[in-house]
């Protein structure tokens, strides 16, 4: 059961990352740290993460150099967040991993929702800022998307160039991030083989939503995605009271 249940949750997160461009760690790693705790399912879903982002990146090679160009004072910034947010994945305990990732969950959840405006500054500065609050939340709780999409947003990226900036700074996180995961013991050869198991859902999530990136609507599919995370990070914090 617990197997259905990890192929369903890979699945949905591949789906929602291909369609976004981001978001596949909102749905996976609340829910797969339910079945098997945070500290295994922020660096087991990582593994996914990497895969799904060369699978992405080959449709986006055209704007690729430019956009990698222009945003290098935000992935920098964002590597050098990864390893200072890994510390806390290491110290922190289970219960407290948890309820960081619920409240975060629940705050950027109602922040993109309302649309709100951050009017962060389209420069290097504002850019380091908002790379190093990615890396320090992608290397704690594996959940950088949120705040990037919110922080871009507010620096007036359009739609088209803020798909494209947000999957390249994932792209360049997740990698580092596997690294850096895996030479502090994080990421081990039984979580690889592991995950050898589930990568027909990864396909799969890829495929559907390849397919239907075209044919769904942007705003529905926005509010049904926050509500989800939303539920997950409730959810979260539920389970920390039991």
């Amino acid at each position: 059961m617990i197997a259905i249940f990890t192929f369903l949750i890979i699945s949905a997160a591949m789906i929602i990352r291909t369609l976004t461009g981001f978001g596949s760690a909102l749905i996976a790693i609340p829910l797969l740290s339910i079945l098997f705790g945070a500290k295994y399912a922020i660096p087991f879903i990582i593994i996914y993460e990497c895969l799904i982002d060369i699978m992405i990146l080959a449709g986006e090679r055209s704007r690729l150099k430019t956009d990698v160009f222009g945003a290098w004072p935000l992935l920098m910034a964002g590597l050098i967040g990864v390893p200072l947010g890994t510390e806390i994945l290491i110290l922190s305990s289970e219960r407290y991993l948890k309820i960081g990732m619920g409240i975060a969950l629940i705050v950027f959840s109602i922040l993109l929702m309302r649309n709100v405006n951050l009017n962060f500054r389209r420069d290097r500065l504002g850019s380091a800022a908002t790379g190093l609050v990615g890396g320090f939340l992608c290397g704690s709780v594996g959940l950088p998307g949120p705040p990037m999409a919110l922080l871009l947003s507010s620096q007036g990226f359009q739609k088209e160039e803020f798909r494209r900036v947000i999957v390249i700074f994932l792209t360049a996180l997740d990698f580092f991030t596997f690294g850096y995961y895996s030479w502090v013991g994080l990421i081990t050869a039984d979580m690889l083989l592991h995950g050898l198991k589930f990568l027909p859902a990864m396909v799969l999530g890829f495929l559907v939503g390849k397919l239907a990136f075209s044919r769904v609507n942007e705003a529905h599919f926005r509010r049904l995605t926050l509500g989800i995370t939303l539920a997950a990070g409730v959810l979260l914090l539920w389970s920390t009271m039991n």
